[in-house]
């Protein structure tokens, strides 16, 4: 069955929203706001959907994952590491100059490298991948990694955030360059890209 990846582009900080869904089983991935745009564009009621993936706890990336749990009954996912960093979603969210607010959502099941989720015949892997924020994972299935903001096609991801740090990103950003040759990478913000050779090159630059 072929897997069919869907994105929305939502929220003031303009955040990708992915849902990616083989022969009806569906999981979404970053959720990050404007939920009901969401629903329309990724039409769970006509799918058996699994659950909520986040590739970290940053406000933008969370912002609409209560709605989604409540409306559909769906568990979420999340790295033990960023649990500092949902609580404090909304603070972040005002300092950042938002004056609306959302749900935090409550984690139902924590990530780990060893934890991996069946979809159609398919897996989703896990990999932590630290350095954005602790908790940060990047979710692999067949050809296709979604990063989270890791890394961006010709940048690496910002560390002046809560929970970012320089040597864990170089040392995230070498995995992924060392290891997905040819992915493509659906990153948190932009358009996704393909790992090539020239673009390995110019990252490799800024690490």
């Amino acid at each position: 069955m072929q897997l069919n990846i869907v994105s929305e582009v939502v929220g003031k900080w303009q955040e990708n929203s992915y849902m990616i869904n083989i022969d009806g089983e569906a999981w979404l991935i970053d959720p990050g706001d404007n939920f009901s745009v969401l629903d329309a564009s990724f039409n769970l009621n006509k799918l058996n959907s699994k659950g909520i993936l986040c590739t970290h706890a940053h406000f933008d990336h969370v912002g609409a994952v209560s709605f989604f749990m409540d409306k559909y009954d769906l568990p979420f996912y999340l790295h033990p590491a960023d649990k500092k960093i949902l609580r404090q979603a909304n603070l972040y969210r005002k300092l950042a100059g938002s004056s609306d607010f959302f749900e935090v959502p409550k984690v139902i099941y924590f990530l780990n490298d060893q934890l991996f989720f069946k979809i159609g015949t398919r897996e989703i892997l896990i990999h932590h991948t630290p350095g954005h924020t602790e908790g940060s994972v990047s979710f692999e299935i067949e050809n296709n990694l979604f990063s989270g903001d890791i890394i961006f096609k010709n940048s690496l991801g910002r560390v002046d955030l809560p929970g970012g740090n320089i040597e864990l990103l170089r040392n995230s950003v070498r995995f992924i360059l060392t290891n997905f040759k040819g992915y493509t990478i659906y990153p948190g913000h932009g358009d996704p890209f393909v790992l090539t050779q020239d673009v390995i090159n110019n990252l490799n630059k800024l690490i």
